[in-house]
């Protein structure tokens, strides 16, 4: 029997204390990207330190900035940011910040694709709101998802991932429900999610209007890993 190992998506968006995207380039490499901030992260559990800017009009303000992390250590993702170099750290990054830990929503449709050689471009698109109830939200997802997942492959669409809000041990569980897609091909992305069968069924997906972004690799060299 298959078993999914624990994971755990950190999101961090907000706008960039820098006045320009070089200037959070640089500050980023030498703060979250300095060697020993990433084999202390990575330590404990960091194993993936992904960065994104926003394209022009889709969703996100000129100024903002994404960071999504996975961990497979909850413990040691607390660790690290009770560390207050750390905090620091991401104030001089992040003029104001929205950190979130969100975990995989169990059930529903997820793919990962291989992508052709030669296909370098990735555009990731997300999708934040809240739904009215676990069950349905499942039902409704998987089936646009079904519906839809040939034609998404066929505009460019690499992986779709989905995701609850963590809420902390005795609390209800969270409504707020998170999605990540990521495209190979910018102009097949926006021609699907112009597709009349997507837009049938994802405004019911949600109790209210989600907020929607787009976002891709900064110019420069960032620390990734």
């Amino acid at each position: 029997m298959n078993q999914a190992m624990d994971t755990y998506l950190l999101s961090i968006r907000g706008t960039l204390a820098p006045s320009t995207l070089e200037g959070g380039r640089t500050i980023h490499n030498e703060t979250a990207g300095a060697p020993a901030n990433v084999a202390a992260a990575r330590s404990l559990g960091d194993l993936s330190h992904m960065v994104y800017a926003p394209i022009p009009q889709q969703g996100a303000k000129d100024d903002e900035f994404l960071i999504l992390d996975i961990w497979n250590n909850m413990d040691g993702l607390n660790q690290f940011f009770a560390n207050p170099q750390v905090q620091e750290q991401a104030g001089q990054i992040f003029k104001q910040r929205d950190p979130v830990v969100w975990v995989p929503a169990e059930g529903f449709y997820s793919y990962h694709f291989p992508t052709p050689f030669g296909k370098n471009d990735r555009i990731t698109a997300v999708v934040r709101g809240m739904v009215k109830s676990r069950a349905e939200a499942q039902a409704i997802h998987n089936m646009l998802v079904g519906k839809t997942v040939n034609k998404a492959r066929a505009n460019g669409n690499v992986s779709h991932d989905c995701y609850w809000r963590l809420t902390p041990p005795g609390s209800p569980e969270s409504l707020e429900f998170f999605a990540v897609d990521v495209w190979m091909d910018g102009e097949g992305m926006g021609k699907h999610y112009q597709d009349p069968d997507f837009i049938a069924a994802f405004p019911a997906l949600f109790a209210e209007t989600p907020s929607t972004s787009v976002w891709t690799h900064p110019a420069g060299t960032w620390v990734e890993w």
